[in-house]
């Protein structure tokens, strides 16, 4: 069951990790190379309070933990799977963030679903999901370059180390 919003709770942006990724070892920020991870990223730093990458290998990963390269998809995985590893990633950074945090999810289809339901296992407030109906990545993309604000908001970068 999801919980009511708590006043003063952070704002922590999941950004999905990509397909699209550093063939050599580089923090989480720089090591995806997509157009999508890009600009998901930065509308994240401008529009929430706490940034943390989730990725199907490592689950929730500080933007400036060093990672190596992998080839893993939430896509090749049974739903089962899928939901564990979404309620596995989400109880690792919520435990540090009092009151509940208010996550907003920026992820596609497979990892959004997988995250909401490790939000509501954990009984945290139901999460934003700004790109839920927006399709394809092109169109993706340009809501979140059009969406991201020029000043940039006092966000502060989660650590997992």
């Amino acid at each position: 069951m999801f919980t009511e919003k708590q006043p003063g709770a952070k704002r922590v942006a999941l950004v999905g990790c990509s397909a699209l990724k550093s063939k050599k070892s580089a923090p989480a920020k720089d090591f995806y190379t997509s157009a999508l991870f890009r600009a998901a990223y930065a509308y994240a730093e401008k529009t929430c309070d706490v940034v943390v990458i989730v990725s199907a290998f490592y689950g929730a990963v500080a933007p400036k933990t060093v990672l190596q390269p992998y080839d893993r998809s939430l896509r090749k995985v049974r739903k089962n799977d899928r939901e564990d590893w979404g309620a596995r990633t989400i109880g690792e950074l919520w435990p540090m963030l009092n009151p509940p945090p208010q996550l907003v999810i920026l992820a596609g289809k497979v990892y959004a679903d997988a995250l909401v339901h490790g939000a509501h296992w954990h009984n945290l407030p139901r999460p934003e999901e700004p790109l839920r109906k927006i399709r394809g990545c092109g169109a993706r993309v340009a809501w979140m370059k059009a969406n991201t604000p020029v000043a940039k908001s006092s966000s502060c970068q989660w650590s997992n180390q």
